[in-house]
């Protein structure tokens, strides 16, 4: 099994769409990054070297804030599943995007969308934790051209499992990408990022219609640290069912990366977006919304011989609804 880890471009999208998971297992959900995979470098198992400032944030345990309670009446917002819940999800995740190298034109190419579905069932509820299981059972690439429509194929039938807290905190999540080419095991490291997302970070204080929270993390992305804020606003609350407005905000940290091939310096990063989403108390994952985020990273990269700067800026949509 496979460990979750980092936040790549697709789970950047989804952070706005539905909530932010927690490598940490505390209280309060992380965050996600808005970095793209522009080469090599950035994919491999770099070590990062930080910059010679001290950064605005550290990574580790996020902090959840409540700044505004809301209306009466205020309730504690925690999740109550049964045991053998189960919800089918589909996703449409658009991207567009541009890339510039040393200060050239930006240069683009059409990015097919990617269409995904997956069923989740709760296994197990505690007084602290739930436990989830999860199947992908659709996944291919919006084409005409069969070979790219069916590229994401073999993602079909892969598990894994998904631990929240009662708060919906993420804990712990794995999937079993064993028989994936290489390539699709990375593609499967950002969708490991997406199910993160879709837990949804509440409040340990009773809040109601109106409240204001906001989740503040440093997290490490593939040697990249990540400093985020993301304010989720409850819109609609019935007790049960619940609607949040979403932004977040997110700034890379100056750093140089270091690998066998060469080195990358991260100039520049921020990131931008804005979401609805709406769920229940009854499930520990948002069943519907939609999201937009946009990117921009700078990066100076060097094989030891050659250098250049590498510039992307990426803007994501994402749509999730319940299967009928």
């Amino acid at each position: 099994m496979r460990r979750i880890t980092g936040c790549l471009p697709l789970a950047a999208a989804l952070l706005v769409l539905a909530a932010c998971g927690d490598d940490g297992g505390g209280e309060a959900g992380s965050t996600t990054s808005a970095t793209a995979e522009p080469s090599s470098e950035a994919s491999a198992e770099p070590t990062g070297e930080p910059a010679d400032a001290e950064p605005a944030c550290a990574a580790g345990e996020p902090e959840l804030t409540v700044t505004e309670a809301g209306a009466e009446p205020l309730t504690v917002m925690e999740l109550a599943p049964s045991a053998g819940d189960t919800v089918a999800l589909d996703m449409r995740v658009s991207m567009e995007g541009t890339t510039a190298i040393d200060g050239g034109p930006p240069q683009s190419a059409p990015i097919p969308a990617m269409l995904m579905g997956f069923q989740a069932t709760v296994d197990e509820v505690t007084d602290d934790e739930i436990a989830m299981s999860f199947v992908y059972d659709k996944a291919e690439m919006e084409s005409e051209d069969p070979a790219v429509a069916q590229s994401l194929a073999p993602i079909v039938g892969m598990t894994g499992t998904i631990t929240t807290t009662r708060n919906g905190a993420f804990v712990d999540g794995a999937v079993d990408t064993s028989g994936l080419s290489p390539e699709l095991m990375q593609a499967m490291g950002e969708l490991d990022a997406q199910l993160e997302q879709l837990t949804v970070p509440l409040p340990v204080d009773p809040v109601g219609v109106g409240a204001v929270w906001t989740v503040s993390t440093g997290i490490d992305v593939n040697g990249i640290l990540y400093c985020s804020d993301v304010t989720y606003h409850l819109t609609e609350f019935d007790g049960d069912a619940y609607t949040l407005e979403t932004e977040v905000t997110q700034e890379a940290q100056p750093t140089t990366i270091e690998d066998a091939t060469g080195s990358l310096e991260v100039i520049e990063g921020t990131g931008s977006g804005s979401g609805t989403s709406s769920g229940s108390l009854s499930f520990p994952v948002a069943v519907s919304g939609a999201s937009a985020i946009t990117t921009h990273l700078a990066l100076e990269m060097s094989n030891g011989t050659d250098g250049g700067e590498l510039v992307t800026d990426l803007t994501l949509g994402l749509e999730i609804s319940p299967r009928e």
